[in-house]
C-alpha cells in the first residue's frame, strides 16, 4: 500500500474518531479488504490507531491521539 493510501485512512479514522472496518472499506473502494486490513494491521502496530474487537464479528478502528 502507499503512503497516500495511509494518509487517506488515517484522515478517515481521525475525523470519525472511531469507525467499524466494514464501514471503513465503504470509504476506500479502489482497496480491497484485504489491502485495507493489511494497512489497518500496520498502523495499529506502529500506535497511530487502535483496532478492537466489538461483538462477534465487528471490529471497531479508533484513532490514537498522541501524548
Amino acid at each position: 500500500m502507499t503512503q497516500q493510501a495511509a494518509v487517506k485512512l488515517l484522515a478517515i479514522v481521525h475525523e470519525r474518531r472511531q469507525i467499524q472496518l466494514e464501514e471503513l472499506l465503504s470509504y476506500l473502494p479502489e482497496f480491497t479488504w484485504n489491502q485495507v486490513f493489511s494497512l489497518v494491521d500496520e498502523l495499529s502496530r506502529r500506535k497511530l490507531i487502535c483496532l478492537r474487537r466489538k461483538g462477534a464479528c465487528d471490529k471497531l478502528i479508533r484513532f490514537l491521539r498522541k501524548a
